[in-house]
């Protein structure tokens, strides 16, 4: 599983690079564990305390603004440089980030989203702009770190 969320991580340097629009991702294996129960080694990947911290489901979360969900991070560019670059990228790389989800994991991952209980702010431990996810299956999760710094 290392192997294939490191293949997945030059996947989205990839988009990364296609966006140029200083949107960055970084995925890690986080261990055998179910993707609802790791906070603490996503916690330890990012060096951060879990104190504060939960991973509702994401489709649970409510988020405003232009990058709440890993689809808008890596289709929409958060400072388009022109109005073309306004048009979001073509659907087929998301479609191609979802692929390779269900060859790593034979099955539909489940997703959840590191959120604060907003006694902490997390923008000066991650970045101002900044999602962190957490998916897979029963017995398997990775993080997906999705950043802006320009």
């Amino acid at each position: 599983m290392h192997d294939k969320a490191r293949q997945l991580h030059g996947y989205l340097q990839a988009v990364s690079a296609l966006k140029d629009d200083g949107s960055a991702f970084r995925c890690e294996y986080l261990g055998a564990v179910s993707p609802g129960a790791a906070l603490p080694m996503l916690c330890d990947a990012l060096g951060l305390s879990p104190e504060g911290l939960s991973l509702p489901r994401l489709d649970t979360v409510i988020c405003s603004g232009a990058a709440c969900t890993p689809r808008q991070w890596l289709l929409d560019r958060l400072r388009p440089m022109s109005e073309f670059d306004r048009q979001p990228l073509d659907t087929r790389l998301f479609e191609g980030f979802e692929r390779e989800l269900f060859d790593m994991f034979e099955a539909e991952p489940q997703w959840y989203r590191l959120v604060s209980d907003g006694r902490r702010s997390l923008a000066g431990q991650l970045g101002a702009i900044s999602s962190v996810y957490v998916f897979g299956v029963a017995g398997h999760a990775c993080l997906l770190h999705c950043s802006w710094d320009s």
